[in-house]
């Protein structure tokens, strides 16, 4: 039988701890050369662009214009009503595979979406839309045996995506930053941010968080959100620099498409993380004394133009940090760096082969018959 799960039961199905776990193991796999991923494809189609499908454009419009500003929990009303003012408006569709033989599954995550560029505070961001029914997204993941082929389970990504990032840096925090790290620094104050804070926590013993976002109402409301779930004190800055400052860790989370903090800002000893390659000071991948990223890029190709500059060579896979084929922190003064740069399909079959073992063991989710997705023909 093929298991069917809502985003409610994926919640109960995986606490954060848990993704930590899943998220050492995976790349440990990779580090062993005992786990496989596929590039990420990414194909999109321009909505309202010059060539565009007048007819689909009109319904586009229309659609967006209909989003309230304050539906979607993890965009504030001030980006929505940037993105509905886009001139620019794509459909996106991303996928991504992989899995490895200890957990039993090959992993596909699906992503359909819209999404725009607009320009806030001074710098573009990425927009994500949810305008499907309910003003909901629309994502999934599908796990298969990779064994005998057949498809295991079917549930939303929403939980899953943020949980399996955040759980992702834990890990560079876990293995780089100063085992005495107790004041922690986050640039954002949104959905990923918040994950990164609460998996921060869980692999050090923090006793202060300070937060930078530019609205100063957002970031006010995400530290008190925050100082209620992590129990110790969470301070709303002024700056970038007031969150680097005096932070042994410094984690960015945004949505930006330009970096979000300077280099000189850190001090000695500071370990720091970012969620992609364009938020963070590209002084940060020269000048730091250790770079660690998710994975270098395929072939030794480029991600975008940002990252065609990067020297790969230099920097080290997280894989290779977890078993030990590359050093990590070695003095207490280093900067350390993981960018979280990209994400990969192990990540995916990690914690989506978790969720369904837990939601297995807890009668979670509806079995729909496997034999619905079986046939005597070969595709």
């Amino acid at each position: 039988m093929t298991l069917v799960l809502n985003t409610e039961e994926v919640v109960q199905a995986l606490a954060l701890e848990d993704y930590i776990d899943a998220m050492e193991e995976a790349f440990t796999e990779m580090g062993k050369g005992a786990a496989i991923n596929s590039p990420r494809t990414e194909t999109w189609i321009p909505l309202t662009q010059d060539g565009a499908s007048k007819k689909v454009e009109r319904q586009a419009r229309k659609l967006l214009r209909s989003l309230p500003d304050d539906e979607d929990p993890h965009s504030s009303p001030e980006w929505i009503r940037a993105a509905k003012k886009s001139d620019r408006l794509n459909y996106r569709l991303k996928t991504i595979a992989g899995g490895y033989p200890k957990r039993g599954v090959m992993a596909l995550k699906i992503d359909s979406t819209s999404d725009t560029r607009p320009v806030l505070n001074g710098a573009k961001r990425s927009v994500k839309l949810p305008l499907g029914a309910g003003w909901r997204f629309t994502g999934m993941l599908m796990l298969f045996d990779i064994v005998s082929g057949e498809l295991l389970a079917i549930f939303p990504l929403g939980p899953l995506q943020r949980n399996r990032v955040a759980a992702t840096s834990a890990v560079g925090v876990k293995h780089l930053a100063r085992k005495d790290a107790a004041t922690l620094g986050i640039i954002g104050s949104g959905f990923q941010a918040e994950g990164q804070a609460l998996a921060a926590g869980i692999v050090r013993k923090l006793n202060r968080v300070k937060v930078f976002s530019p609205n100063a109402e957002h970031r006010k409301a995400f530290a008190a959100k925050l100082e209620k779930a992590m129990q110790l004190e969470v301070e709303p800055v002024e700056s970038g620099a007031a969150a680097c400052h005096g932070s042994d860790i410094l984690l960015s989370a945004t949505t930006s498409m330009a970096p979000v903090f300077e280099f000189k800002w850190l001090e000695e000893g500071t370990h720091l993380g970012s969620i992609n390659i364009v938020e963070a000071d590209p002084r940060s991948f020269q000048k730091s004394d250790r770079v660690v990223v998710n994975i270098r890029p395929f072939g030794g190709g480029s991600i975008n133009k940002r990252s065609a500059k990067l020297h790969w060579e230099k920097m080290s896979d997280l894989g290779e940090l977890l078993t030990g084929r590359t050093a990590g922190r070695k003095k207490a003064d280093e900067i350390t760096f993981h960018c979280n740069n990209i994400g990969l399909g192990i990540q995916h079959a990690a914690s989506g082969a978790r969720v369904l073992a837990n939601a297995r063991r807890l009668g979670l989710g509806t079995e729909i018959p496997t034999d619905w997705f079986l046939q005597k023909e070969h595709t």
